[in-house]
């Protein structure tokens, strides 16, 4: 992957994981969007894990072709029972989709773990960010097939995370968009997640059809893009219209 070099990266260790990020004197603008994809690798998504991967690279291609790409960062991660990231928090045009790699599926769904980590790094480096005089917002969207099952933290700690970056003023605006790809069996415990844990929005995708999953990366791109371009007004963008 087309990533800086160790030299310019920085791995800080938070509760009870880490999570990587360019140093702040490394950067090039003043203001970022800090946007980090959270995708399920469970085994229950074996069979699609090639379409989430398309949707994935589709998402940062077209990100690539924002006019707001020089003011985004990406951070990448997967999740069964545990968190990987794949990389952390780097200038969106450093990163090239097409070395993305389908995973290996299998294990159990620590969806809340994985929501908590991703918005609990993304305070974080705001926080760095922030004590820098950048200008910061995020979003976080996390693509999940099925009701948690394993995590150890609880929809109260992961709201606690989704309104301390805003409260301690690091980000100007969070949102955080939950997506359920052949999750329709599931979509009352996935909505009364986005509820309990004061997500932004829960959006249904239906069938991992490859034309529901191309739908799916150019709503993620509109969103990221509409965040990004909110950021100065002092407030969050709206949610959109899957």
């Amino acid at each position: 992957m087309k990533l800086m070099d160790a030299n310019t990266m920085q791995t800080t260790q938070i509760a009870n994981f880490a999570f990587s990020g360019v140093r702040p004197d490394k950067l090039g603008s003043t203001e970022y969007t800090l946007v980090t994809l959270v995708i399920d690798k469970t085994g229950s998504v074996s069979g699609f894990e090639k379409q989430l991967l398309a949707m994935k690279q589709a998402v940062v291609e077209a990100c690539h072709r924002s006019p707001r790409a020089d003011y985004l960062m990406l951070r990448s991660t997967e999740f069964n029972e545990t968190v990987r990231e794949e990389h952390g928090f780097t200038e969106l045009t450093r990163v090239d989709p097409a070395v993305y790699k389908a995973p290996r599926c299998s294990g159990s769904t620590a969806l809340f773990d994985a929501t908590r980590n991703a918005v609990m790094a993304t305070n974080e480096y705001a926080r760095m960010l922030s004590d820098q005089d950048f200008s910061v917002n995020g979003l976080v969207v996390v693509v999940t097939d099925g009701d948690d099952n394993c995590s150890h933290y609880t929809t109260s700690d992961v709201a606690a995370e989704v309104v301390r970056g805003v409260q301690h003023e690091w980000l100007e605006s969070l949102n955080v968009i939950l997506v359920g790809v052949n999750a329709s069996c599931y979509s009352g415990q996935l909505l009364a997640f986005r509820i309990e844990a004061g997500l932004t929005q829960y959006v249904d995708v239906g069938d991992a059809t490859p034309a529901k999953l191309a739908q799916l990366a150019q709503f993620v791109s509109r969103s990221i893009s509409a965040q990004s371009q909110s950021l100065g007004t002092g407030g969050a963008s709206q949610a959109l219209v899957f």
